[in-house]
C-alpha cells in the first residue's frame, strides 16, 4: 500500500499532493470520535486527585447540564474557522470533551447569524439568553475552553464565595487546612537561602 501510495505521489506535482494533504486534513477535521471515546476524556480529567475521582459521577452530572448546552471547542471551531478547526489539537478527542466559552459562542452567533434563533428572539427571551451568558461566562475565567473538571471546580468556587454563611464555614476550613500543610512540609521542601 505504502510503496503503491509512492509511486502515485512521485507522479503528482506539488500543488496536487498540498491539495491531497488538505483535504485529508479538512475530512480528519470533519470526523467526530465515537461518544464513548468523548465520554472517557471527559471522565480523565478527574483522574489525577482521589477526592475529584470520588465524585467525578456527580460532577460530570452536574456541569454536564452546562456543557451538553453549548458547543465542544472542536465542533465551535469547525463551524467557526474551518483553518483552526483542521489543527491536530482542535480535532482530537480532548477538543471534543472541552466546552467553548459561552460568551464566545454568543457574540459568533450575534455576529455570524443575523437570522439564526439567537438574533432572532423577542427582548425579553434574549435578555433571559444574555443574563445566563454573562452568569455562565465567569466559571471560563476569560478561557477560550476549559474542560469539565475546571469547570465543576470554578461552578463550586462560585456558588461558596456568594454564600456568605457557607463562605465563612469553607474559607476558615481552608485555611486551618493550608495552614496545617503548609507548616508541616515547609521544613523540608522549602528552598533554603
Amino acid at each position: 500500500m505504502d510503496k503503491t501510495m509512492n509511486k502515485v505521489n512521485e507522479r503528482l506535482s506539488l500543488s496536487e499532493r498540498i491539495a491531497r494533504a488538505s483535504a485529508i486534513r479538512d475530512q480528519a477535521a470533519t470526523v467526530r470520535p465515537e461518544r464513548e471515546l468523548i465520554d472517557a476524556e471527559r471522565r480523565s480529567a478527574f483522574g489525577p486527585c482521589y477526592i475529584y475521582r470520588a465524585h467525578a459521577d456527580e460532577l460530570l452530572q452536574i456541569v454536564g447540564q452546562i456543557s451538553d448546552a453549548l458547543p465542544s471547542r472542536a465542533s465551535f471551531l469547525a463551524r467557526t474557522d474551518p483553518t483552526e478547526a483542521a489543527r491536530p489539537e482542535n480535532h482530537s478527542v480532548a477538543a471534543y470533551a472541552e466546552v467553548e466559552n459561552p460568551a464566545v459562542a454568543f457574540v459568533w452567533e450575534l455576529r455570524h447569524n443575523p437570522e439564526g434563533a439567537l438574533a432572532t428572539l423577542p427582548d425579553r427571551s434574549y435578555s433571559k439568553v444574555l443574563d445566563a451568558t454573562d452568569v455562565l461566562k465567569e466559571l471560563w475565567e476569560d478561557k477560550p475552553a476549559v474542560n469539565e473538571l475546571e469547570l465543576a471546580k470554578a461552578l463550586i468556587t462560585q456558588i461558596v464565595l456568594l454564600d456568605d454563611n457557607l463562605c465563612e464555614r469553607v474559607l476558615t476550613r481552608a485555611n486551618i487546612m493550608a495552614r496545617e500543610c503548609s507548616t508541616a512540609v515547609a521544613p523540608y521542601l522549602r528552598p533554603q537561602s
